[in-house]
């Protein structure tokens, strides 16, 4: 039979606070993190949650923008199109006006000398590019107009009247001085010269302009919203005879409003809005299926871990979601990591009871033959069986000892303590440990902690047969290596796969507990480190890794 270890627990257990438990399984090196457990890892689109969110509340935010912008570009449309319409009044009435002036002769007429240059473009108007000015300011009392411009203003009065029965527009016409000859408002024969738009129609140069109405009335509820409601535009141009300027035409009106645009296209408008409709459900929707949905089964999940039914978590499932998918990865890891647990509980407790009923059952055995046969049994019988009773009540007191040492190893949490392995090693006085090595070789472990992974090497090694124990450190990176090997038995290749199990050992004759490298293997594990059994010619040898003082600490 091979050399008796003292194993492990086949399912370690965990270091609360130290290094992350040896059953969670982190994903593949090759699997992206968030891909589940099982699924294939082919690239698919996945999007932070922060970005998601903004990008829906930019959705959501944009839609009405969308339509107010909109409203906003047809709302300059509907002003250059009445601008447009008005110069056409304009240039109608003033043709109109020229006309009648040269079949009249007009020769002893007031007339302005026209520019040089030629006349300037019309201004085109824009609400975004214009400033609106105060309303149109009072005719002034004038003398009266040349006899020829107040006939020629007689004669073209009726066209002003058709065109503002077309186009509701106001027109007046005015001679060189800027009086009123023909007009459909109440201003014949004032004077308009201290008006601007007419002041620089009247110096050859056409004007445009934005005014506001004298009195808006119900038009200055909407005005904030609907900038048309309440303004007129104003359209000046001026009238030439060869060189001459011998008048201007003026024409006002307000500009198509886009109330009534909207009114006149409801239909249209109410189609725009079942559109939005539809992507603002089909927005809620992708949101409720990328974020909502995925919690909820989350939080299903969780609740079925939490009432135990571990063997009910939905895994392989694809979040697009990145926060969502290391929820569910961390989720996943917690479930594996209590089935685990579970594990390691029932089976440790199974061994315990195996452990303990033995001894249990021996000393009830002794117990009851004395009390059944005591008077009838030699003193060296009775002595026999008390001393029989004696060792099975050590037992028990050395299993109950080892296993809070075990529960002691289990709850150690890192270190930051720095310990001298080599003096540790030579510290301890044992007549057969020989250290090698260089010191200092400084790992970060706590003294006790180092000297109890050493205590228990060592006295596995000595119920074995060892009378040598050789203890060397190095150096390696960020990490150091304790080697102890010894002379002893050595472990068969049968039991070279099981020195960690719980309890295992052959050697209960001799006080074995099996739980000596379980031990060790927490107190190595707490500080990130671990331990294996090396391969040897003779004896055993168990390397044990440490972090160096001043390395990285790594996961165990």
């Amino acid at each position: 039979m091979g050399r008796v270890v003292e194993g492990a627990a086949s399912l370690p257990p965990v270091a609360v606070g130290a290094a992350e438990a040896p059953w969670s399984e982190a994903p593949a090196a090759d699997q992206p993190r968030g891909t589940p457990r099982g699924a294939s890892a082919r690239p698919r689109l996945r999007l932070r949650l922060r970005t998601l969110l903004i990008v829906v509340s930019l959705s959501i935010l944009a839609m009405p923008l969308v339509g107010l912008y909109a409203l906003r570009l047809h709302e300059s449309t509907l002003l250059r199109q009445t601008q447009a319409e008005l110069a056409m009044v304009a240039t109608f009435v003033a043709t109109a006006y020229r006309a009648a002036f040269h079949n009249a002769g007009g020769g002893g007429e007031p007339r302005r000398q026209a520019p040089a240059s030629p006349l300037p473009q019309l201004p085109e108007l824009d609400f975004g590019a214009v400033s609106v000015l105060p309303p149109f300011p009072d005719a002034h009392p004038a003398g009266a107009a040349a006899g020829l411009a107040q006939r020629i203003g007689a004669e073209v009065a009726p066209l002003l009247a058709d065109a503002r029965t077309v186009t509701h527009a106001s027109v007046r016409l005015l001679d060189a001085r800027g009086v009123v000859v023909a007009t459909t408002e109440a201003d014949l024969g004032r004077s308009l010269a201290h008006a601007r738009e007419v002041r620089r129609a009247l110096g050859g140069a056409p004007a445009g302009t934005l005014r506001n109405v004298a009195n808006p009335g119900a038009a200055a509820g909407v005005a904030p919203i609907v900038r048309g409601a309440a303004v007129e535009v104003f359209l000046a141009l001026p009238i030439l005879s060869g060189d001459r300027i011998i008048g201007a035409a003026l024409v006002s009106r307000a500009p198509w409003n886009i109330l009534d645009t909207l009114h006149n296209q409801r239909f249209l408008l109410m189609q725009g809005g079942a559109v939005f409709l539809i992507m603002a459900v089909g927005i809620a929707l992708v949101t409720a299926r990328t974020l909502v949905l995925p919690i909820k089964r989350l939080a299903k999940g969780a609740g079925r871990v939490s009432r135990g039914e571990t063997n009910r978590f939905e895994r392989g499932r694809h979040y697009r979601v990145h926060e969502l998918a290391d929820l569910a990865d961390s989720i996943e890891t917690m479930v594996v990591s209590l089935q685990r647990r579970a594990g390691y509980v029932r089976d440790f407790a199974h061994h315990v009871s195996h452990e303990f009923k033995t001894p249990i059952a021996a000393a009830r055995g002794a117990v009851e033959l004395l009390r059944d046969h005591l008077q009838d049994m030699t003193p060296a019988e009775v002595e026999h069986f008390v001393d029989n009773i004696a060792a099975d009540v050590e037992r028990l007191d050395r299993l109950t000892s080892r296993l809070v040492e075990l529960a002691q190893a289990d709850m150690t949490t890192s270190s930051d303590e720095s310990t001298d392995v080599l003096a540790v090693a030579a510290a301890l006085g044992h007549p057969a440990v020989h250290v090698a090595g260089t010191p200092p070789v400084i790992a970060r472990m706590a003294r006790a902690s180092l000297v109890a992974v050493l205590e228990n090497l060592l006295d596995n090694a000595a119920r074995h047969g060892a009378t040598r124990v050789d203890v060397s450190a190095r150096r390696l990176g960020a990490a150091i290596e304790l080697i102890v090997a010894d002379n002893g038995s050595g472990i068969s290749a049968a039991n070279r796969g099981r020195v960690f199990d719980p309890f295992f050992t052959t050697r209960h004759e001799d006080g074995g507990t099996g739980i000596g490298l379980a031990i060790c293997r927490s107190l190595a594990q707490s500080v990130g480190g671990g331990i294996e059994l090396a391969r040897s010619e003779r004896g055993a040898t168990f390397k044990v890794t440490l972090v160096a003082a001043d390395g990285e600490r790594q996961r165990g």
